[in-house]
């Protein structure tokens, strides 16, 4: 029998999970509950059926950290899940976020929250060195208990993976440059909004797609952005069967985020073969092929989003294409699949 492993919270919308339980069948199954009920937990016949929980981002599984309301969630749910591991069950935590979404700094409830779950749980997977660093020197995480499983790339998610590798450069008439996701303010596409305003001030030819929700606090930039008629705002999530061919059209992906910690959508976008413009902090770093490290811009320039806007507008379709093959070799290395090997052998040492 394989051994059930609960993901809480389970994302419908987002593929992330399905892609790092992809390969750890027939040991392991994945089980999303559509509802998270901190009561079942401490209870024997819900560790006798799941020996494992899979926590995944904490911030929003137990709530706005800045909400008295809320606040009451934590303790309760830790009691439970301490109840979960005295009858013999394992945790394992992945960390996708270095501040809560709901918060625009760490509070101190959610650092103390953190550095509890840090002590209770068994294993903690991070995605890039630069996250297993923040989890000791900011939570005190033990080293032993943490497990480095980078970020899977989308190979095979939204098409079959040989249509994406052998899909050759788009036509290049204008440079396509390609934004996607949700507008949070974490992205600073404020940045980007000013830098395509100085290039279409300029002269240059190009054309930016910003695709994904806004969400209120973002209209009045999406509505900046869209004047610019070398822009085009997308101001909501695509389905699924759009995002092959959103990715395709484009040649190059732009992340202006000082404060990036794990980036998915950087991972889709060299999935389809696009470089990564953003700046050369260590997330990015890590998540891109060395290849392409040179379109990583210091990130304290304020020059340094249109520079490198600038060069990519300019740059040859034969170094666009040397770009494009270092991200497809990328995207290989990092399939779901063989990233999902890794995360088995993390869930084989809870047994």
């Amino acid at each position: 029998m394989p051994t059930n492993v609960v993901n809480i919270p389970y994302g419908t919308k987002n593929p992330y999970q399905n892609m790092m339980y992809s390969a750890c069948a027939p040991e392991f199954n994945l089980s999303g509950p559509r509802t998270v009920l901190f009561s079942e937990f401490a209870q024997p016949e819900f560790q006798a059926e799941n020996e494992i929980i899979h926590i995944h981002w904490d911030d929003r599984l137990f709530g706005n950290p800045e909400s008295e309301e809320e606040n009451t969630i934590f303790p309760i749910a830790f009691d439970r899940l301490r109840q979960f591991q005295a009858n013999g069950g394992r945790i394992i935590w992945t960390i996708h976020n270095k501040f809560a979404h709901a918060a625009a700094d760490q509070s101190a409830i959610f650092c103390e929250s953190r550095r509890q779950l840090a002590q209770l749980v068994d294993l903690v997977h991070v995605h890039t060195p630069n996250a297993k660093h923040h989890m000791i020197s900011e939570y005190g995480t033990n080293p032993d208990k943490l497990r480095l499983i980078p970020h899977p790339s989308y190979l095979g998610v939204y098409e079959p993976a040989e249509h994406t590798l052998n899909r050759p450069l788009p036509l290049r008439d204008t440079t396509r440059l390609l934004t996607f996701g949700a507008m949070r303010g974490s992205r600073e596409l404020d940045r980007l909004q000013q830098a395509t305003q100085k290039l279409t001030n300029r002269g240059y030819e190009f054309h930016l797609s910003v695709v994904g929700r806004v969400f209120r606090s973002g209209r009045r930039l999406a509505r900046r952005i869209q004047r610019n008629p070398n822009n085009t705002v997308v101001a909501d999530r695509i389905p699924d069967e759009e995002v092959a061919h959103v990715f395709s059209q484009a040649h190059a992906y732009v992340l202006p985020s000082t404060t990036t910690f794990t980036s998915g959508t950087a991972m889709l976008a060299q999935t389809f073969g696009l470089p990564l413009i953003g700046p050369d902090i260590d997330p990015h770093k890590q998540t891109t092929p060395e290849a392409c490290h040179d379109l990583l811009y210091p990130a304290q320039n304020p020059r340094g989003l249109i520079r490198m806007l600038m060069r990519v507008i300019a740059m040859s379709d034969a170094e666009l294409i040397e770009k494009r093959k270092a991200c497809f070799e990328f995207a290989i290395a990092r399939e779901p699949a063989r990233i999902s090997n890794d995360l088995k052998m993390a869930l084989s040492e809870l047994l």
